[in-house]
């Protein structure tokens, strides 16, 4: 099964960028055959999202994945609301939209749930997401997307 995997990376409050890992998981071991990221542009927040989105469905009309697993901000009680959150929970929205117009069977998933579909705790899929972006030569920003990807394969 290919998965693709969408996380969002509010480090900057101004500019998100959105992290992609497709993971191939046929014959049981799943190895990433994929991973690019798409970074925000100076340019108002609205103007942001769309082409994110349209990087997005751009993205998974030629990747051929059978599913896709939006990483979504964990819940924190105690969290500040800052530009940065604020702005990282619009962007998921923006993708998981265009997820969702060209691959129907799109999910989100905090880490906590990333976890439980892994069949473990989210500290699991994050260790197994780990490993397997190292094993690939990657930058760790692509530890989140790269564990909903392997979440995605277990769903």
């Amino acid at each position: 099964m290919r998965v693709v995997g969408l996380a969002v990376d509010a480090m900057d409050n101004e500019r998100p960028a959105i992290h992609v890992v497709l993971v191939e998981d046929s014959g049981g071991t799943a190895t990433i055959e994929d991973a690019t990221d798409f970074n925000g542009d100076d340019e108002p927040m609205p103007d942001q999202m769309h082409h994110a989105a349209e990087g997005v469905r751009t993205y998974l009309k030629s990747a051929g994945a059978e599913r896709v697993v939006v990483r979504v901000a964990d819940f924190n009680a105690q969290a500040r609301q800052t530009k940065g959150t604020k702005n990282r929970l619009r962007m998921e929205g923006a993708i998981t939209s265009a997820a969702t117009s060209v691959v129907p069977d799109t999910h989100l998933a905090t880490g906590k749930d990333a976890g439980q579909w892994f069949g473990g705790s989210k500290a699991d899929v994050e260790a197994a997401a780990t490993t397997l972006v190292e094993a690939s030569s990657l930058h760790k920003r692509f530890g989140e997307a790269a564990s909903a990807a392997l979440a995605g394969t277990a769903l």
